[in-house]
């Protein structure tokens, strides 16, 4: 059920996704390329009822993929993209409610997920010229895999402790569908290099069985915009070069 809710957004994402790339390219100022980034993820964390104390720290992420940039306008862009990403937290968690009964919990996620993000993203400059940028859009992921490291020692009179490394798979440990609010800024050049800073805020709770999850990423990343009319200055330039000839 989860997988058919998510091919039903997903389609209903791209029908209009679609539609805005046909106008970007009827205006000839779509740009396509690699993007790469990294950073750091951790999340929005809340045991399930009964843990009386919780704390996490993020882990190093990362993304690659790449991104499609249509002019709606001579200042705002459409930008959609397919990256696969890596993002997780380590936590620790305990349960404690006298010296007779004690339970406390090491986790470490590491999730892969396959990302479309789209935002609107508007320019300082025209076309051609280097601008700053500012965007601001979705974005939705799936789960495709990762590893639950997961060690739990319980002290009830009897000491005992458990440990397991298991890959995520549906609905264990986390919900597979995800959807994120992205903000981000960056610097375009006029060769159509781009590096931006970019922060993703997971606004859907994907934690089961009453524990809560969401995620949180930030990093820098670095992409290259190939296209027709990347860079207009240096074409005009080259028309008067050979005028002059």
């Amino acid at each position: 059920m989860g997988c058919l809710i998510y091919l039903y957004a997903m389609r209903s994402l791209l029908v209009p996704l679609f539609l805005f790339l046909l106008v970007g390219a009827a205006t000839a100022q779509t740009g396509y390329g690699p993007e790469i980034g990294v950073g750091m993820s951790s999340m929005h964390f809340a045991p399930a009822p009964g843990f009386t104390a919780a704390s996490g720290n993020a882990i190093f992420s990362g993304k690659a993929g790449g991104i499609v940039d249509a002019g709606l306008s001579k200042r705002i862009y459409l930008q959609a993209g397919l990256f696969l990403s890596q993002r997780g937290q380590t936590r620790d968690f305990s349960f404690h409610t006298n010296d007779t009964l004690y339970e406390y919990v090491h986790q470490t996620l590491t999730i892969n997920y396959i990302d479309l993000p789209v935002n609107i993203v508007c320019k300082t400059g025209l076309q051609g010229k280097g601008r700053f940028f500012f965007g601001l859009g979705v974005t939705p992921s799936y789960i495709l895999g990762g590893r639950n490291k997961f060690q739990a020692t319980v002290d009830n009179g009897t000491y005992s402790s458990v440990s397991n490394n298991t890959r995520i798979a549906s609905g264990n440990p986390l919900a597979m569908f995800d959807i994120g609010m992205n903000l981000s800024a960056g610097y375009e050049l006029a060769t159509g290099l781009l590096v931006r800073a970019y922060y993703t805020m997971g606004v859907r709770d994907i934690g089961l069985g009453g524990e809560v999850d969401k995620n949180r990423m930030w990093g820098i990343s670095a992409g290259y915009l190939f296209g027709k009319g990347r860079n207009i200055n240096k074409e005009a330039d080259d028309l008067i070069d050979k005028t002059k000839d």
